[in-house]
Parts: structure tokens; sequence; C-alpha cells
């Protein structure tokens, strides 16, 4: 084999390796509904074109319940990335707040004390309302993966479809 196809080998596998950990230590909202759902959205997909003549007399029951996956995940991706949104941008603010509330000629008075221990608690208390939003967002989509997959199996012939892997709860 030549060095330059062996190059190229290792660029891609390098490249995969990299890819890989990126998608998987992704945040709430980050991926797309294909990463999260890869088995349901391909299942969709397939029915939607044709490529399972087999399914063809359920095949709008199986669009439906992949409409119904596809707006739900799009509505809880939407929420989760408003408030990671949002509450970054106070979070931000609060602590550039910090900041110009001490000043370190100021760091040990009173009022910079002060001002540290207030916006330390607004910031934790945002911190938490993020941890909240994200969990909200996994439970939601895991919720609705369930729900999707009990109704796919109840129409004729998916009783032993493989189904999407269970989604954990984060908090990121």
């Amino acid at each position: 084999m030549s060095k330059r196809v062996l190059g190229a080998a290792a660029i891609a596998a390098t490249t995969a390796t990299l890819a890989i950990p990126s998608v998987a230590g992704a945040n709430a909202g980050d991926r797309t509904f294909a990463q999260t759902f890869p088995v349901a959205s391909r299942l969709c997909t397939e029915v939607a074109a044709g490529k399972r003549p087999h399914l063809k007399a359920i095949a709008p029951m199986i669009a439906t319940d992949c409409a119904t996956l596809l707006a739900n995940f799009t509505a809880a991706q939407t929420a989760v990335l408003a408030a990671r949104t949002s509450l970054g941008a106070q979070i931000a603010a609060d602590q550039a707040l910090k900041a110009a509330a001490c000043p370190p000629a100021l760091e040990r008075k009173a009022s910079c004390l002060n001002a540290k221990h207030t916006e330390n608690a607004a910031i934790h208390a945002l911190k938490v309302q993020r941890r909240n939003a994200s969990r909200l967002y996994y439970k939601t989509i895991e919720s609705d993966r369930g729900a999707f997959w009990h109704a796919i199996k109840q129409l004729r012939g998916l009783l032993h479809v493989q189904t999407d892997k269970p989604i954990r709860v984060q908090d990121h």
C-alpha cells in the first residue's frame, strides 16, 4: 500500500475518532433528530420514500407517528436551546457585574464581598435553571421515544422491529 493511501486512512480514522466524542458529549439540544433517534429516523425516511413495500398498508400510520415524534423533538429542542441561550446570557451578565463591582483594589472591601455573594447566588440559581432545562429536555425526548416505539410496535408486522436505545438524562 502506498504511503498516500495509508496517510489518508490515518487522517480519516483520526477525524472519525475526534468527531464521535463531540456528538457523544453534546449538550442538550445539540444533536439532530437523526442523531438522537437514528433507528426511528431511518424507519421514517425509508417508509416515506417507499423503500419498505411490505409496510405500504400501514405507511400512513407510521408517517403520523413519525410526524408526532419529529414535532415533539423540535419543540423540546427549541425550548432547551432558548433556555440555554437566555440563561447563558444572564450568567455572563452577572459575572460581568461581579467583575465590575470588585476591581482588584477593592477586592477585600465589604461592598465587594457583598456584591460577590449576591452575584454568586444569582449565578448559582441560573445554573440550576439551566441544568433543570437540560434534564427536562432529556426526559421529554426519552418519553417521546418510548411513546413512538410503543405505537410502532402496535402496528401489524412491527412487533419485533429494532428500536432506538434509551436516552440517558444528563445535566448538560
